[in-house]
């Protein structure tokens, strides 16, 4: 039994170091490393070096070795092999990746952080954003643009941010690659506080609720306030009320902006992703259909497009002031 154990383990071992390597981040162009020696005789061989673009760095006594492509382990393996035909006490070194700049990105446009932003491994375009100090308050989510270079040529990949964190599926987003640079646009419009500088509009600290709620009507916005406590607020749903289908209007976008909202899908699962209202959001909680026919939900079909009209014309009107300023 004991003979058994023994002769498993030492097949599994080189196995799962392989295993390890394969996973491993592999060393790119440009990446920043220190190597050391652990040896003490050995000490004035530690060395800072950036890969060149030939995949090669330069070491004291060895000279140039291939980096490019090897795990950390695999080219500190490589430098022990090699020194050791100089120094044969040399027996164990350790390679540090200080700066991954083979895995950067560049972010332009309407976020916080903007510039070149390196990783270990690339996470998805919410990480990456998010890393780079998130969007700013002006930014468009719905116009986010990835320019790639593929084959010499620029390839522009478009995607919607803002219907991804609607819906709240990551899965559809395109994978981030190593050089891709990132533009989020400022709305323009810009944000709430500079669409509203002027004396028609001011963005007053409150929401509006209507529909099949307790207590619909004119709310104050407290502060980081989701969907879902603006309607516990509100005295709640009614046991009419059709939770897969919410709206919601923002004033925060050209011409105002509709989302829907599962909330039925968001008790079960925690999505959509939450969102947190702005000052004169309006929140539409629809009736289920019943069998008293349109009239009874006259309020609630008519109400989103009046509630969109008047947001229009106030915007419109404020340009108009400050065009004629």
């Amino acid at each position: 039994m004991n003979l058994r154990i023994i002769t498993i383990l030492v097949f599994c071992l080189p196995l799962f170091g392989y295993g390890q390597d394969q996973k491993a981040y592999r060393i790119g162009i440009d990446d920043r490393l220190q190597i050391n020696f652990w040896q003490e005789t050995a000490t004035d061989l530690n060395s800072v070096v950036r890969v060149r673009e030939d995949g090669k760095i330069t070491l004291p006594v060895i000279g140039d070795i291939t980096a490019a492509g090897l795990t950390t382990n695999e080219l500190a393996r490589e430098i022990v092999k090699q020194m050791a035909f100089y120094n044969p006490g040399i027996s164990q070194a350790t390679v540090v990746v200080l700066e991954y700049n083979s895995q950067s990105v560049v972010l332009t446009g309407a976020v916080n952080q903007p510039g070149k932003h390196s990783f270990e491994h690339i996470p998805n375009l919410l990480d990456v954003i998010r890393e780079a100090g998130g969007a700013a308050d002006s930014a468009d989510l719905s116009k986010v643009t990835i320019v790639r270079q593929e084959n010499g040529k620029a390839k522009v990949i478009n995607v919607d941010l803002l219907k991804t964190i609607r819906d709240g599926d990551i899965s559809s987003l395109p994978q981030i690659q190593a050089k891709d640079m990132i533009h989020i646009p400022r709305s323009s419009y810009g944000t709430i506080q500079q669409i509203g500088s002027g004396p028609t509009f001011r963005g007053k600290n409150i929401y509006f609720i209507y529909g099949a709620v307790g207590q619909p009507g004119v709310k104050d916005l407290g502060e980081d306030i989701d969907i879902v406590d603006a309607i516990a607020s509100a005295g709640g749903t009614l046991e009419s009320a059709d939770l897969k289908n919410v709206r919601l209007v923002m004033k925060d976008v050209q011409y105002s902006s509709v989302l829907n909202f599962n909330l039925d899908n968001y008790s079960k699962s925690g999505r959509p992703a939450r969102y947190t209202l702005k000052p004169e959001d309006t929140i539409i909680v629809p009736f289920r259909s019943s069998g008293n026919g349109w009239f009874s939900r006259i309020s609630e079909l008519v109400l989103p497009a009046v509630i969109t009209t008047i947001t229009t014309t106030i915007i419109v009107r404020e340009l108009d002031n400050n065009a004629g300023e």
